[in-house]
């Protein structure tokens, strides 16, 4: 991988991270702390879509993670993986995935 090509993932991950939070704060602001809850456990699970949305969202961050811890120690970034691992649940899985994958490029580029 380039730098161009790390740059690349990284500019995804902040456009990402804009995009969710741009819909995340307004309505945390307009509910109260409190609706924070509403991403994991509102009523996105009382329809047949959301349900299937939800469950299609943890099957990723679940497979994710599976392969990026491993990855991570075997490229010795792990501080990174944990890093990613907060930010799925700060941020959203769209924001720590492309970030994760610029950090391994950076660290797959640095030891070639």
């Amino acid at each position: 991988m380039t730098v161009s090509e790390e740059r690349r993932l990284m500019a995804i991950a902040a456009v990402a991270g804009v995009a969710q939070n741009a819909i995340a704060i307004p309505y945390v602001r307009e509910h109260g702390p409190r609706s924070v809850g509403d991403f994991f456990v509102g009523q996105i699970w009382s329809t047949v879509p959301g349900k299937f949305a939800m469950v299609d969202l943890i099957l990723v961050v679940v497979a994710f993670h599976a392969w990026a811890l491993p990855e991570s120690g075997r490229l010795g970034i792990r501080l990174w993986w944990w890093a990613t691992l907060v930010m799925t649940f700060t941020v959203g899985i769209g924001t720590a995935i492309p970030f994760f994958l610029a950090a391994r490029a950076r660290a797959l580029r640095l030891a070639a």
